[in-house]
């Protein structure tokens, strides 16, 4: 079994239904996070997961909103209210990790030094973690944000954290159960570091993912039919084509 569970389908700005980014991995393996940002960990909690439960976290970029709930988790992972992790939590991300959570740690010191809490910086090359065999690539957002390619077994699960469009995206997205992509903007907004509707076509005409997972939605994006567009400009009819809500669950 591989379930994706939608934490976080927003942005930074606030939105009534949309939290930041944050993804929940289970496979017969266990589960991992995938981002952490604001209200990721008390959704776990939400969703009946209990998060010293979570064998590894993995980091796109540094941003905000994907990393603000390290700090809740690593307070919540040192006082743990009558339970304790049992196995170490693996938190892994791009380069200079390792450095990002020492400075994240400056002002809370001890607070935030749990037991059995190891920080990794994922590397280039294909590696198996806990049950899962890991790939990262290189996206176009800040000088070191990464995307993932995760295989469960016989399934393909491929995350991109925050992109531009790039061609390497077609090559990601070939053959995967699941491509979770953000598709932040429409078109009249445009931005090199983001994608919109006409980046996510150019994507699927020349793959064809078993599901695309649209989100990391700025309010713009609010009452779009954003399947249909992408389904017209693409021509693509294989892939089904889901718009990311909070809370939502994805079998591949």
């Amino acid at each position: 079994m591989v379930k994706l569970t939608v934490l976080g389908s927003g942005t930074c700005v606030p939105h009534k239904e949309r939290g930041s980014s944050g993804y929940l991995l289970s496979t017969d393996a266990g589960s991992a996070l995938f981002d952490c940002g604001n209200g990721a960990v008390w959704k776990l909690e939400k969703i009946g997961i209990d998060y010293l439960g979570i064998n590894n976290v993995f980091i796109t970029h540094f941003h905000p909103d994907h990393t603000s709930d390290l700090i809740p988790l690593l307070f919540a992972t040192r006082h743990p209210y009558g339970k304790k992790r049992v196995k170490s939590l693996g938190i892994w991300g791009p380069e200079g990790f390792v450095e990002f959570v020492e400075k994240l740690r400056s002002p809370y010191g001890e607070w935030v030094r749990p037991e059995f809490v190891e920080i990794h910086e994922v590397g280039k090359k294909k590696r198996k973690i806990d049950g899962l065999e890991i790939k990262t690539f290189k996206t176009v957002h800040t000088e070191n944000s990464i995307g993932y390619v995760v295989r469960s077994g016989e399934k393909k699960i491929v995350y991109t954290g925050d992109t531009g469009y790039f061609s390497g995206l077609r090559q990601a997205a070939s053959e995967a159960d699941i491509f979770v992509t953000e598709c932040a903007l429409p078109d009249s907004e445009k931005m090199a570091v983001h994608m919109t509707p006409s980046d996510i076509a150019k994507i699927l005409q020349e793959s064809s993912p078993k599901k695309i997972v649209l989100s990391h939605l700025y309010p713009s994006m609010d009452g779009r039919n954003l399947p249909e567009e992408i389904r017209t400009l693409s021509g693509n009819s294989e892939t089904e084509i889901i718009v990311a809500e909070d809370l939502m669950e994805v079998i591949a």
